[in-house]
């Protein structure tokens, strides 16, 4: 020891290297340097009160190779701690593997989520203050960890630094506008964020859920932090003119509560993430800074994660762990250990959905003719639609869809209204409904005038047509939180889904006519097929007006609960091409969708059809409802 109560830099070398002391007890030795600090990537200091750094280059050198080493030296002082544990023989809790950022840790100055769990649990940690979320799906660490562990239990903690922008939110905030309210300062751009960090979220749980199934996931929201004078909420706010204390604080709620809201909506559409909230779960003076708790805010969090782990450790708690010692120790340990613990299934209180997760159910219409009684004369042959609804029906099935096919006779309004409206009964907040059609677009008068080409467009299904007004209507039965998916290949399609032109949804635009043999019902015959059935269309008019004669879309005088995305063969002005196996834009999907081998989002899905089809056949991709990142982030046809 060195005179008085300091310790030189090799003393404290050599207590980080002690794995019989806990990081509580270094905590001490070490200050953060705020400066230097990024949002959720503290950067320590020491504390030279309580250690020797000599006043040397050699000294200063060695201070910050120790200091650029913290993360590290912590993960190996937890992993060494796990191994211990497991190899001890006595540990009959859960396995668990950790991945996050500051909050899972901050190294030595705060006792943090992990560092309160791991008091009672055996916990791998691959977590780094200022691991971003991008880097962690790119290095996907966790994957091999829960593999040789033969983990139960994955925590996850990320997006804090999505949530104050990387340190760069005076570029998402407006200037102060005392008219306006706390959540109209965000700029729009702050929603994107948001809305890439829960996409980033989707991939990871997905690849997670799907490589392990019986692996229970469980991540966190942030509590309401208080903006002080930091560089990461109160200065950024301070530029923009925005200085009052409380209306700082509403709009870092309003943050926070979007971020959560964002969260709780990706736990619907999966089954086995668990979302724990954890706003106003730390006191106003639990705060360490404007973005992390103190040791007793973290111990409060840590409550909430160890509530959810006792549940669902609770069926493991008498099981032998025969691999425990051998896993101990090593790096690599045998996939079978998974099932050396029986996993539990999701407890009621994580969440009111079922414990199966997500479902999907799908309908699959094709039409290679319609019913010459009811269409004047004209059977409207064509030769692909068939095998388009056998194509669909396949992938669906392929990926776990209850399915079910309506093939040109069966195809009927009330067959087709009925099972929509049987899953609109089923489905539940999270589930997902598919509907693809093939057959032929039709145009009738537009009756309740809504559409600004005075035109509904409809489907020709075989005993009569169904209107894009009557579609949105039996949209409007579905729950909140249903994602519904229609895929038409069909003329005049490019906004079946809805009633109305609502500006903004629609992602492209396309203005030539399509030649060759085209899935449209001609002009004339849709004339003879609307004069011989006048008085039914003008009943179904009726039955669907708005009312007053208002030129407005029913999406502002009906909205809907669930979220409706539309991929469609072409746009209103343009008409889909049948083809031989397939009409052009399903064969163009197809292709596309390449047995499940593509692995992007739903815009990129519909940019990849778009760049098969010629220019002037130009498939649409339309929405309504509520938006819902997550499912905007998903891939194709993904339950």
């Amino acid at each position: 020891m060195t005179s008085g109560s300091k310790i030189s830099l090799e003393e404290l070398n050599r207590k980080l290297a002690d794995p019989s002391l806990s990081e509580q007890e270094l905590q001490k030795y070490f200050l953060v340097d705020d400066e230097k600090s990024g949002p959720f990537n503290p950067v320590l200091e020491i504390n030279r009160e309580l250690v020797t750094v000599p006043a040397t280059p050699e000294g200063r050198a060695r201070s910050a190779a120790l200091l650029n080493s913290a993360n590290f030296i912590s993960r190996l002082r937890r992993q060494a701690a796990f191994h211990n544990r497991i190899g001890s023989g006595d540990y009959k809790g859960p396995i668990i593997v950790s991945e996050g950022d500051s909050w899972f840790q901050y190294p030595f100055r705060l006792m943090d989520v992990i560092d309160q769990l791991m008091k009672h649990y055996a916990i791998f940690s691959l977590d780094a203050a200022g691991d971003t979320l991008s880097n962690m799906l790119r290095q996907a660490e966790y994957m091999d960890a829960i593999e040789n562990t033969g983990a139960s239990i994955f925590l996850f903690s990320g997006g804090g630094n999505d949530v104050v922008a990387g340190g760069n939110l005076a570029a998402h905030l407006f200037d102060f506008d005392p008219a306006l309210p706390p959540e109209a300062h965000l700029r729009p751009s702050f929603e994107a964020l948001l809305d890439d960090a829960i996409g980033m979220y989707g991939k990871l749980v997905r690849q997670v859920a799907k490589a392990f199934p019986k692996v229970q996931i469980l991540c966190h929201g942030y509590d309401y932090t208080i903006p002080a004078k930091g560089n990461w909420l109160g200065k950024p706010m301070e530029s923009r003119g925005i200085k009052d204390p409380d209306f700082q604080r509403a709009i870092a709620r309003v943050m926070i509560d979007r971020f959560n809201e964002r969260l709780s909506l990706l736990q619907s559409s999966s089954a086995r993430l668990n979302y724990i909230n954890c706003r106003n779960i730390v006191g106003a003076t639990e705060w360490f800074d404007e973005l992390h708790p103190t040791d007793n805010g973290y111990a409060k969090v840590a409550q909430k994660f160890a509530a959810l782990i006792e549940q669902f450790a609770s069926r493991a708690r008498d099981v032998e762990h025969k691999a425990s010692k051998a896993r101990a120790g090593r790096a690599k340990a045998p996939s079978a250990a998974t099932a050396a613990l029986e996993t539990p299934s999701r407890p009621a209180a994580a969440s009111s959905r079922a414990t199966d997760g997500p479902s999907g159910m799908s309908l699959h219409i094709g039409l290679n003719m319609v019913s010459a009684a009811h269409y004047a004369g004209w059977d409207g042959p064509l030769r692909a639609c068939e095998f388009d609804a056998s194509d669909m029906q396949e992938i669906a099935a392929a990926l776990g869809y209850d399915t079910k096919s309506l093939l040109t006779k069966e195809a009927t309004r009330q067959n087709v209204i009925s099972e929509v409206k049987r899953a609109a009964r089923d489905l539940k907040e999270g589930d997902i409904f598919l509907i693809s059609y093939s057959g032929h677009g039709g145009q009738l008068p537009d009756f309740n005038n809504d559409e600004d080409d005075s035109t509904d467009e409809t489907w020709c299904l075989y005993d009569g047509q169904l209107v894009d007004d009557e579609l949105y209507g039996l949209w409007s039965e579905f729950r909140a939180g249903v994602r519904v998916l229609v895929v038409s290949d069909s003329c005049h399609s490019g906004t079946v889904v809805r009633a109305g032109v609502a500006d903004g949804h629609a992602l492209t635009n396309g203005h030539a006519v399509a030649a060759g043999i085209p899935r449209a019902m001609p002009i004339d015959v849709a004339t003879r097929t609307f004069r011989q059935n006048r008085d039914f269309y003008a009943r179904l008019g009726a039955s669907i007006s708005l009312g007053e004669g208002r030129n407005l879309t029913r999406e502002i005088t009906s909205p809907i609960s669930c979220s409706v995305r539309l991929i469609s063969g072409c746009q209103d002005n343009q008409v889909s091409l049948d083809g031989i196996g397939n009409g052009a834009f399903t064969a163009a999907l197809i292709s596309t969708w390449n047995h499940g081998r593509f692995t992007r989002d739903y815009a990129a899905f519909h940019r990849a059809i778009m760049m098969k089809l010629p220019p002037d056949q130009t498939p649409n991709h339309w929405q309504v409802g509520p938006r819902n990142p997550i499912y905007d982030a998903q891939t194709p046809f993904a339950i």
